[in-house]
């Protein structure tokens, strides 16, 4: 009777050893399963880098090229990447356009020191092999700083800008007016002004939220110095030229520089 029951357990012990095993097995082929798909998921995203490369460069304009526009300064920046032999990407249908986009457009009468433009390639290319065919092609008012490689999917750059800070300087004015006027301007709690453009005719926005920092700074003579943080957030972005008429500072003869974006 004992040994018939001993033969049971063995039995049943062999048979749990065994669905242990399959249980083993199984386990392992998930983590094979789950170790494939990591890996097709590295080539899928190494694919969409190589199938669409971005490209980041940071740069600089001054004197002549501040006085352009947005869509001139678009077009300037197209031929000096067809002229240095960059394989830019177009967009398709009638009337294709290289994919190129700032993170903001720059005011019109301002430079800037380090401002951000990502461009997109039919090929990929080393950041380096880029630097050098861009440094014959450049015209002398514009300059790169830096170029790499970004992400496919990372959102526009205009979506992860945040802040802009400029600096700002002026030409008869007295420092002691300045600062009493930037005084009150940080003071008050709604500075409104008329809103630009026909459709906003008789509408105003309020300027101070948009103005996060703003103080005297040092400036080679006869220049007086301005530096100021503005928001630059989507449908909240604020205007060097704004605060300038909100001091009562218009007519004023400046030099305006975007040193820096914030994202």
């Amino acid at each position: 009777m004992m040994n018939s029951e001993s033969r049971i357990t063995n039995h049943e012990l062999r048979i749990t050893n065994h669905e242990l095993r399959i249980t083993d097995n199984e386990l392992r082929m998930m983590n094979n399963e789950l170790r494939i798909t990591d890996h097709e998921s590295s080539i899928q995203n190494l694919k969409s880098k190589i199938q669409n490369p971005r490209y980041r460069l940071t740069f600089a304009t001054r004197r002549t090229l501040a006085y352009v526009s947005v869509l001139e300064l678009g077009k300037v920046w197209e031929r000096t990447l067809r002229r240095a032999g960059i394989p830019l990407q177009y967009s398709q249908g009638y009337n294709p356009r290289p994919r190129m986009h700032f993170a903001a457009p720059l005011p019109v009468g301002c430079g800037c020191e380090a401002d951000l433009l990502d461009v997109w390639l039919e090929t990929p290319m080393a950041p380096e092999a880029m630097r050098a065919a861009l440094a014959d092609a450049l015209p002398p008012d514009l300059s790169v700083g830096d170029i790499c490689a970004v992400a496919e999917n990372e959102p526009a750059l205009s979506e992860q800008l945040r802040a802009a800070e400029y600096r700002v300087w002026l030409r008869d004015v007295e420092r002691d007016a300045l600062r009493s006027a930037v005084a009150a301007f940080l003071d008050a709690t709604v500075l409104p002004l008329a809103k630009r453009g026909r459709k906003y005719r008789g509408k105003t926005y309020d300027l101070r939220p948009l103005v996060e920092t703003l103080c005297l700074e040092d400036a080679p003579a006869p220049w007086v110095g301005l530096w100021m943080r503005l928001s630059a957030r989507p449908g909240a972005t604020g205007r060097p030229d704004e605060v300038l008429k909100a001091l009562g500072l218009t007519d004023v003869v400046c030099r305006c520089t975007r040193t820096r974006l914030i994202m």
